[in-house]
């Protein structure tokens, strides 16, 4: 009898654990992306920009392509489940911009935003993406 329980607990523990390592995989799938981003600042609001991206598990974060982008650094990436925070540390010349990044996945579409602080001025950018097919 001791036995058939034991066994019996066992196979919960390895079920329960199989569900837990299950739920925890990001769903999204890797492949190439739309990306819609819009930023809103104290009253003003910029006109949607479009682009897009190959995004994989390993580098999940959405990369602008904007010009004087390309010497941002992201950092404390972390997924819990399908979502993905970071930070961001742009150099420019004016000074370096910080931010705050969090997306969440659903299998072949995202939502999430970004806010980021430049010169004493905050901004957030929300952000949408559709997966639109493999990488190149």
């Amino acid at each position: 009898m001791v036995k058939r329980i034991s066994i019996g607990i066992c196979l919960g523990l390895v079920s329960f654990c199989s569900a837990v390592y299950a739920g925890s995989e990001m769903n999204m799938q890797d492949g190439m992306w739309e990306i819609t981003s819009q930023v809103k600042m104290q009253g003003m609001t910029i006109p949607p920009m479009t682009f897009s991206q190959c995004i994989t598990k390993d580098n999940a974060v959405p990369q602008s392509n904007s010009p004087g982008q390309d010497d941002c650094k992201v950092s404390d990436m972390k997924t819990t489940g399908s979502t993905v925070s970071w930070s961001v540390v742009c150099g420019e010349q004016a000074g370096n911009m910080k931010g705050k990044g969090k997306i969440t996945y659903h299998g072949d579409r995202f939502e999430g935003e970004m806010t980021t602080e430049h010169m004493g001025m905050a901004m957030v950018t929300e952000m949408s993406g559709r997966r639109t097919g493999p990488c190149p």
